[in-house]
């Protein structure tokens, strides 16, 4: 049976403009699942950011609209850029022990949120991570549709630097009241008991180096 991976679907749509899909993990619970928008141009002059140096078409507009501006940050003219500091009432800052990762498409951004000029189809995740060490993003694939009664599997896999999906061994796989962990391969194995919609989530333990942002969830029909 084939994988595959199913979004939330959200939406905040306006006519025109780029869409895009974007997330936003907290320390200890997704803040927003992920959400299709799509950006316009023109600027974020928000908390003393000047008109003409952060595009509407960014990141940072891409955080605006699918938050509906529920976002705080310090605008760092040395810097043309914001230092976010709250998304969704969930605050951290430089300052603090975690701080508010950017990935596009499972890669760390190497660039700040109004800097990142978006395209097509691009999927944004902000995740609060520790300072120290290095974070990676997760995903969990499901088949679409189980029998009740019937051993299925499900994978989860982290993204290395350069995006390439990895196994990730340990993995704590949840959703209808079971539970399995992931073996070297990254597979989990679960049994649902009854007919209904099953909503399946993952996450990893951190280490003192390494964190593993949490998964999207994914949906399994079960018959």
């Amino acid at each position: 049976m084939p994988f595959i991976a199913l979004a939330v679907p959200s939406t905040a749509f306006a006519a025109g403009g780029t869409e895009v899909t974007v997330r936003v993990e907290g320390l200890y619970r997704a803040l927003l699942l992920p959400t299709v928008v799509r950006v316009h141009k023109g600027w974020i002059t928000r908390y003393g950011a000047p008109r003409g140096d952060c595009p509407a078409k960014s990141a940072q507009g891409a955080l605006n609209v699918a938050t509906h501006r529920r976002w705080h940050g310090v605008w760092t003219s040395q810097f043309t850029e914001y230092e976010i500091t709250s998304i969704l009432g969930e605050k951290h800052s430089f300052s603090s022990r975690y701080f508010w990762e950017i990935f596009t498409d499972d890669v760390a951004a190497s660039a700040g949120a109004c800097e990142l000029k978006l395209h097509k189809g691009e999927q944004v995740l902000f995740a609060a991570v520790p300072q120290a060490g290095a974070a990676y993003p997760t995903a969990i694939t499901a088949p679409h549709d189980v029998a009740a009664g019937q051993p299925f599997s499900v994978k989860v896999v982290w993204f290395d630097g350069a995006g390439k999906p990895q196994p990730l061994r340990g993995a704590h796989v949840s959703g209808g009241g079971m539970s399995a962990t992931t073996n070297q391969s990254g597979v989990a194995t679960l049994t649902a008991t009854q007919p209904g919609t099953l909503i399946l989530h993952a996450r990893h333990r951190w280490s003192a180096i390494t964190a593993y942002v949490r998964a999207a969830p994914v949906t399994v029909h079960v018959s």
